[in-house]
């Protein structure tokens, strides 16, 4: 409703920002690169953006003085840096300039009054460039300032001439070009009058170029803007209030970087509508344009969901069993995930929700940091899961966990999740040592993978098509659906495609030969076998691309695959180490419950003899490790060193936290609820992050627009992550109430049973052939009386997700 008037931010762009990184904030950060207008996010041009934006032989025309002469040089920066500065050297300072690159040219008519013919010449051109008389007269954009000449040499005349110049200037200029974007029309902008900083200013130019005639010259141009309507870059004056760091050593001009901002600002203005029509993710401009039309998927969805949440009342309050719907708690489940869909999409997809830069604050991350651990302690409860699965813990003494418990294991990804969190939510990326601690979390998370799952598979031996079609649709119903809606693709919420390819491959892995799985050197030579033949897959081969040339040809799927095998590149081992690990725990734990050598191995012996020297040796080992891996963190150059050595470093730092999380009783018993219940929807918080909580597909952050004027930042920020929060534990149970709908429809009952697996998460409890015909006679799910092929349906598995892949197909090769 605020920005009713400016629904495009245009007008935002061009009158209003603040630096994020200015020396005043942030001492130590690199000063003036992150300007911020009031709710967009302003576009860093660069040579690309430029060429994408301007045709063969249109101009960027600059009238004035030496203040719009910074501004042309600061263009011709961004084309060629190199030949800008050689140009720039060689050229005289009043008089006009040219500067040609590629396809654009730059010109600056020296007129430092703002009266001369060239000036009237080019304001009278038409508003088209196509309709231009000459080539010389082809401007895309006219940008004109001046004053500080009238200042300088008129004295008291400054301010008449001045006003009369400009209203010459004014009868050319086109109201509307501050409200709404220009693609086609010529873009013509006043520039304020530059404020020097007087300090600076030489005896010469103090004594004529004042306070007081610079302000009365801006305010004759503000007037201008409130009256009429006169587009002006108030933003340039912005830029430099109070900062002596923003100009150059004359004090009159402005430095290089803040030069380059106020350009980048007039170019968001003319060119990012035009961009943003080609533009595919991450839709990291905002400022001065909207967003692409909508899709038939992106319209039917949320038509679809839109109606859904309508209806949810009557859905509610009175349901009755029909054929039609299903049942009441999956309905619930599909409008609980129709509202994050929505909301993914208007936040993120639509200028009603501001965005905003990312700016690395070293003290925040610290707080935030310090908030974390202090909810983590204050949460502290001990473990009542019993250590045998079913069975209740006795009242008078709770169970001693084993390793790596689920309680432990929650707890681990949602601390993890919270690091991760605040990590992108800072953009901390380019803190190398922050880097290097995410990048190891990510790697414990596909530890806990490979444990987690090796360890059902040696226990359950379970491979049914029922049992991986429900961790694979859990893991990844999220991240397929959005990508339809929010014109992203699967692998770029690369969390849940990187956990089930991991998954599958443990799973291949357990699964080949599993009759022998009861043997370890059997089983450990077959996860080093799989670990080897895995990694010259990823490394030595181009399958991926092969593989990625045929998904785009048959089903219109575009991945990249240098930045999928990026992903697997950095954690190619960790995996395996789980399932080592998770072998070693389970043949352990199995050999330290026997209480004889009678059908004993050499390993169960060796384990109940040597046990207690093992442990102690394990954790002098974990005692040690971490310094030494902080020693190999500190001695890397860059990330790029960094992740050479990293599917090798992680592991013994893993191992290290493991071994000490679960180095004593006590330890093993307690864990933080707070940190379990994060970890209990991480899924969730990793995929929703993207556009609820940060914006622009993660390149920046979320604003209200409303919260932050009330309440300031800080509330702001808590109030979008309780919503965020709230959304991601709602949807953590939709989705599990529609897997396991999907994998066996008689979950849809409110009386259904579920399960939880050895990773804590929630799945159907798999039900025979014939328990699935006794329920509602037929199939279950569908109603009395359902025709022979939806029965057909409920009873078959294979049928249903032959359908879900069908679907999917026809959706790709017509999006």
């Amino acid at each position: 409703m605020s920005d009713a008037k400016d629904p495009y931010k245009c007008e935002a762009t061009l009158t209003t920002g603040q630096w994020l990184d200015s020396s005043d904030i942030s001492p130590t950060a690199r000063t003036f690169e992150n300007w911020q207008p009031d709710g967009c996010m302003l576009k860093n041009f660069q040579p690309e953006g430029l060429g994408k934006c301007f045709e063969k032989g249109q101009q960027i025309v600059y009238i004035g003085d030496s203040s719009i002469r910074e501004l042309f040089w600061a263009t011709a920066r961004k084309t060629n840096a190199e030949q800008a500065y050689r140009e720039q050297h060689l050229a005289q300072k009043h008089t006009d300039l040219k500067f040609e690159h590629d396809n654009l040219s730059l010109v600056f008519l020296w007129d430092p009054y703002l009266n001369s013919s060239n000036l009237q010449e080019h304001l009278s051109t038409p508003s088209t460039p196509s309709q231009a008389s000459s080539p010389d007269s082809n401007a895309a954009i006219i940008l004109v300032g001046g004053g500080l000449w009238h200042a300088r040499y008129l004295g008291e005349d400054s301010l008449p001439d001045f006003t009369k110049a400009i209203e010459n200037i004014t009868a050319f200029m086109n109201k509307e070009h501050a409200s709404i974007p220009q693609t086609q029309s010529t873009l013509k902008l006043l520039a304020p009058v530059q404020i020097p900083w007087y300090e600076s200013l030489n005896h010469e130019r103090s004594q004529t170029i004042t306070p007081s005639r610079v302000e009365a010259m801006n305010e004759h141009l503000l007037q201008l803007t409130l009256q009429h309507g006169v587009p002006i870059a108030w933003a340039f004056s912005l830029m430099s209030l109070h900062q002596p760091a923003a100009y150059d050593p004359s004090g009159l001009h402005p430095a290089e970087k803040v030069a380059d901002r106020m350009m980048d600002i007039v170019l968001n203005m003319k060119c990012n509508a035009l961009l943003m029509q080609d533009q595919v993710y991450p839709m990291d401009f905002t400022c001065c344009t909207g967003y692409a039309p909508l899709t038939w998927t992106q319209r039917i969805s949320l038509i679809f969901s839109i109606i859904l949440l309508a209806l949810m009342p009557v859905i509610t309050y009175k349901y009755s069993k029909t054929t039609f719907l299903p049942p009441r708690k999956v309905t619930r489940a599909l409008a609980d995930l129709a509202m994050a869909i929505c909301y993914c999409y208007y936040a993120d997809r639509t200028q009603l929700w501001n965005k905003g830069l990312k700016q690395y604050d070293p003290q925040g991350f610290v707080i935030l940091c310090m908030a974390t651990v202090a909810l983590g302690f204050l949460s502290i409860r001990r473990s009542n899961t019993s250590s045998t699965r079913g069975k209740a813990p006795s009242p008078a003494k709770a169970p001693d966990q084993l390793f790596l418990s689920r309680d432990q294991t929650d707890e681990f990804k949602g601390w993890m999740q919270v690091l991760i969190l605040i990590y992108h939510y800072l953009g901390a990326s380019k803190i190398l040592p922050i880097y290097e601690v995410i990048r190891l979390l990510v790697a414990s998370y596909l530890f806990m993978t490979g444990f987690g799952h090796a360890v059902f598979f040696y226990r359950k031996s379970d491979y049914s098509l029922r049992r991986c079609a429900a961790v694979l649709i859990r893991l990844n119903l999220l991240s397929i659906i959005l990508p339809y809606i929010m014109k992203t693709d699967y692998l770029f919420y690369y969390f849940a495609p990187l956990t089930s390819f991991w998954y599958i491959i443990v799973f291949l892995t357990m699964y080949t030969a599993n009759q022998r799985n009861h043997s370890l050197y059997f089983l450990t030579s077959k996860i080093i076998l799989s670990a080897t033949l895995t990694n010259i897959v990823i490394r030595a081969t181009r399958i991926f691309e092969g593989l990625f040339q045929l998904l785009e040809r048959t089903c219109n799927i575009h991945w990249n695959s240098h930045e999928w095998r990026f992903r697997l590149e950095l954690d190619s081992y960790i995996v395996y180490v789980g399932m080592l690990c998770g072998i070693l725990f389970a043949h352990s734990t199995d050999a330290l419950r026997l209480t004889s050598n009678d059908n004993s191995n050499s390993f169960d012996i060796f384990m109940r003899t040597h046990f207690h020297k093992l442990r102690l040796v394990a954790l002098v080992l974990a005692l040690v490790t971490p310094p030494v891996f902080y020693f190999f963190a500190r001695n890397a150059a860059n990330k790029y060193e960094f992740n050479k050595w990293m599917p090798y470093a992680s592991t013994p730092a893993i191992l290290s936290y493991v071994i000490l999380r679960n180095s004593s009783r006590h330890a093993r018993n307690y864990y933080s609820s707070i940190f379990a219940w994060m970890g209990q929807h991480s899924l969730e918080t990793f995929t929703l992050q993207f556009h609820i909580w940060l914006a622009a597909d993660t390149k920046g952050l979320l604003k209200t627009g409303m919260l932050d004027r009330w309440f300031g930042q800080l509330g702001e920020f808590i109030g979008l992550s309780i919503v965020f929060l709230w959304i991601c534990w709602h949807v953590s149970a939709a989705t599990q109430t529609l897997t396991s709908w999907i994998v066996d429809p008689s979950t849809g009952s409110d009386d259904a049973e579920t399960y939880a697996d050895d990773k804590g998460e929630s799945l159907p409890r798999i039900k025979s052939k014939e328990e699935l015909r006794m329920v509602n006679g037929v199939g279950v799910g569908v109603g009395r009386g359902a025709s022979g092929v939806r029965s057909w349906i409920a009873e078959s598995l294979r049928v249903r997700l032959a359908i879900i892949v069908l679907a999917l197909w026809v959706i790709n090769v017509t999006y």
